[in-house]
């Protein structure tokens, strides 16, 4: 367990499972960062490797490039991104590059300025798609680890989502055709069709996540996709407090709502699916607790069970390894 670092929002692995990587959401002057740490899984201990900035504030996404050679970090606070090269022995370097979006959209509170959410590796693993909130724009990036700065804008350099969304999350079918963005501030999830010969993306449909006639506060956060390429669940923050099953048709890849239910707290920020796909765990953020769901893998609908555990302000879960 590691105690020396500050506000770690986001954690990923490498496959091998022994080394794991957090943001320090923080800004200020100094702005935020990126550690690395040496995990033991036998013996549950991390141990700290190295701590490299971002370059900017408020990082609150990074993922590992494919060839596991570069951390990738999205800052929310300043609208931009950085690429940190990763050394064989765990450490990171300092930023290789750094990109930084421009830009607002309609809501002066919340997109007066840039503000990247996510960045994902498409399928193929040389795209980078990374989510603007402040922008209402999904960017996408070439990547060629060959080069010194592996990211260069691709064509189409970006699509555009409704103004006022908020794109947050996103994820891919397994084909990488489809893609499935969460609109944070409507409390949706988009689909996209992804047309890779032509490099076209075209807007297919919108799913909310709130019944309809729904006036409270909204505020979608994450998005999964079952290991089956099944069924998508999406966490619903705000007023709602719930967690969204979806059935996606093979065929199409459209979606059919199937359950809405009680997150069992307040804010459920983020929730996992176990490696077997028999459980899903919730992380309540405002409420200090995770709560364990059964999952029937047949149907995808998902049933509370009475295991709960009380941790100060739940944010991530990650699957060592995955």
């Amino acid at each position: 367990m590691a105690s020396d670092i500050n506000n770690p929002s986001f954690v990923i692995s490498n496959k091998k499972g022994n080394l794991v990587f957090a943001v320090q959401e923080e800004g200020g002057d100094n702005g935020g960062s990126v550690c690395s740490f040496r995990f033991d899984q036998a013996a549950s201990t991390l141990n700290k490797l190295s701590t490299s900035s971002t370059k900017g504030s408020g990082p609150c996404y990074i993922t590992l490039s494919p060839d596991e050679k570069y951390i990738l970090a999205g800052n929310y606070g300043s609208g931009d991104l950085a690429v940190l090269p990763l050394q064989e022995d765990g450490t990171l370097g300092e930023p290789s590059q750094t990109i930084s979006h421009e830009g607002s959209s309609v809501n002066e509170d919340r997109q007066a300025s840039p503000h990247v959410h996510s960045l994902v590796f498409h399928p193929n693993g040389k795209q980078l798609f990374v989510a603007d909130l402040g922008t209402d724009k999904v960017y996408i990036y070439d990547f060629d680890p060959s080069k010194e700065k592996p990211l260069s804008a691709s064509a189409p350099s970006h699509f555009t989502v409704k103004a006022g969304s908020g794109p947050r999350h996103l994820v891919f079918n397994q084909a990488g055709d489809k893609i499935y963005l969460i609109h944070e501030m409507t409390s949706e999830v988009g689909l996209y069709d992804y047309n890779l010969q032509e490099k076209k993306i075209t807007h297919l449909d919108s799913y909310p996540l709130t019944p309809k006639g729904f006036e409270g506060e909204k505020g979608a956060a994450e998005i999964k996709i079952s290991d089956d390429g099944k069924f998508l669940y999406a966490s619903n923050r705000g007023d709602s407090n719930e967690i969204i099953v979806f059935k996606i048709k093979p065929q199409t890849g459209t979606l059919d709502k199937i359950q809405a239910i009680s997150s069992g707290g307040l804010t459920p920020r983020n929730f996992a699916l176990s490696p077997d796909g028999n459980y899903l765990f919730v992380g309540n953020q405002n409420s200090d607790q995770i709560l364990a769901y059964e999952r029937n893998s047949q149907s995808g609908i998902i049933k509370k069970t009475s295991a709960k555990l009380a941790i100060h302000r739940p944010v991530y879960f990650f699957m060592v390894g995955k």
